[in-house]
C-alpha cells in the first residue's frame, strides 16, 4: 500500500465517523413514515414528486432511507416550504446534504438555537441566513 492510499483511506475513515456523529443527534423518520405523512394529505404523487426531484435531505442508514424529521410541518402533512427552498440553494452552492444538515444542527446567532428548530415559524429568515453563510467568501 502507498502512503498516498492510507491516507486516502484515513480520510474516509474520519469522514464516515464525522457523518455517523452528525446524524447521531437528529430525530430521523423512516421512508414508510414520511410517506404515510405526506400521502396523509395527498397523493402518490407528491410522494414521488419529493422524493424524485431531490427536494428533501435524506440519508442512507443502515442500508435504508430516513429523512430528519424537522424537516416536515406534521400538522399540515407537508414538508416546510422554506426548507425546500433552502435544499434547493444548497445543491446550487455545491454543498453536501451533510454540510446541510451539520449546518441546520448547529447554533446559529440569528436564532434562539439551531436552524432547523426556527422553521416552523422563521423559514424566511432560516432561507436568508443559509444563503448569507453559504456565499463564497471574497477577500480582497
Amino acid at each position: 500500500m502507498t502512503a498516498g492510499h492510507e491516507k486516502r483511506r484515513r480520510e474516509a475513515k474520519l469522514r464516515r465517523a464525522l457523518c455517523r456523529q452528525i446524524l447521531s443527534g437528529v430525530l430521523m423518520l423512516d421512508e414508510t413514515e414520511v410517506y404515510q405523512l405526506l400521502c396523509a394529505a395527498s397523493t402518490d404523487a407528491a410522494w414521488s414528486s419529493v422524493q424524485l426531484q431531490g427536494k428533501l435531505l435524506r440519508f442512507r442508514i443502515a442500508g435504508r432511507w430516513n429523512y430528519p424529521a424537522f424537516q416536515f410541518d406534521m400538522s399540515s402533512c407537508r414538508p416546510y416550504p422554506g426548507l425546500v427552498q433552502i435544499v434547493a440553494a444548497s445543491k446550487a452552492a455545491g454543498w453536501s446534504n451533510f454540510r446541510l444538515l451539520n449546518w441546520m444542527m448547529r447554533p446559529h446567532l440569528d436564532f434562539d438555537g439551531v436552524p432547523a428548530d426556527a422553521l416552523k415559524n422563521l423559514d424566511g429568515e432560516v432561507l436568508e441566513a443559509f444563503l448569507r453563510d453559504s456565499e463564497p467568501q471574497c477577500h480582497g
